[in-house]
């Protein structure tokens, strides 16, 4: 009986493991996303466009039909979430990491105040208020940075704005989204219509697209394949038997995994107040997460701290 009793609970811990996994993939994203030598317009340039045809070769494998109702219905996402991408992208490299990642998840907080009108949501005096406490480690973040690990008001600003885009792509995605249409489909939708956003601001900003190397390249596949397709695949598997408020929780480290990932191979510094100022961010939005009272709010929370639908590498 223990050893029955001993490998049922090795089996309930491959999921945890496997949304740790996931998490590690999305925190290393930003790391890639700084390797290349090429500008960060053409980066852009290469990423939105690799990303469709794999996308596309998951939703045949699984059966799923693609069809004009499909990209009706992710039209206005679509667009958000290019948009959403190249402020992402770009307050990455004109902010230090940690800044562009911790901000960048502030768009938990911001869902929740948007939840009761447009996804009949309800939430509780103290999610606000921890909310509000989020905002205000958002701001020791910004004013305790200096010059510190390359970080930049002009970046944190376009992190702020990248979270705010993302927080209306996310409601518009909610109330767009077909009945039926499963992860996959609606993310092959958005991802072609991102490439009709992006790829004509990359060209039109970018003077170095055709000077990639084959070093460029392995990076952009790397960001492919393991910072998108693998961490969403682990996810997506792992969402069916660990708890979604679990699994919120968890997602808290990427940016953790990111700004440790850039002190120690880009040498960015991270000062003392912003280490404060990004503890009581991680800490709000984690009391967030767990105040949440059904599973259907966490599933939301859980969605809004999916980093690669927030447009990070």
């Amino acid at each position: 009986m223990k050893v029955l009793a001993l490998a049922r609970k090795q089996i309930a811990a491959v999921p945890v493991l496997a949304v740790f996994i996931a998490v590690f993939a999305w925190g290393i994203g930003p790391l890639l996303f700084l390797a290349p030598s090429i500008s960060i317009n053409s980066v852009l340039f290469y990423r939105v466009l690799f990303w469709p045809p794999l996308l596309y070769l998951i939703v045949r494998r699984n059966g799923a039909k693609i069809n004009d109702k499909l990209f009706r219905s992710v039209l206005v996402p679509g667009i958000l979430f290019g948009v959403s991408t190249i402020f992402g992208f770009t307050a990455i490299t004109t902010t230090s990491v940690a800044n562009a990642t911790i901000i960048g998840n502030i768009s938990t907080a911001m869902v929740l105040f948007v939840a009761p009108r447009f996804l009949n949501e309800k939430i509780s005096k103290s999610q606000v208020a921890l909310a509000f406490t989020s905002f205000a480690g958002v701001a020791a973040i910004v004013f305790g940075a200096g010059n510190t690990g390359g970080s930049s008001l002009f970046g944190d600003f376009l992190a702020l704005v990248n979270a705010l885009t993302w927080t209306v792509y996310f409601i518009s995605s909610k109330r767009r989204r077909l009945d039926g249409v499963d992860t996959w489909q609606f993310l092959f939708g958005v991802s072609v219509i991102q490439v009709f956003v992006v790829v004509p601001y990359a060209l039109l900003t970018s003077n170095d697209i055709l000077q990639i190397t084959w070093r460029d390249l392995g990076f952009l596949i790397a960001m492919t394949l393991f910072s998108g397709t693998i961490g969403h695949s682990f996810m997506l598997w792992a969402q069916k038997y660990v708890d979604a408020s679990v699994s919120s929780l968890i997602l808290l480290l990427g940016p953790v995994i990111s700004s440790a990932g850039a002190w120690l191979v880009y040498g960015q510094q991270i000062s003392l107040v912003q280490v404060i100022g990004g503890a009581i961010v991680l800490a709000s939005l984690a009391g967030v997460v767990r105040m949440s009272s059904s599973a259907k709010i966490n599933k939301e929370v859980l969605s809004t701290a999916d980093p690669l639908l927030n447009s990070n590498p």
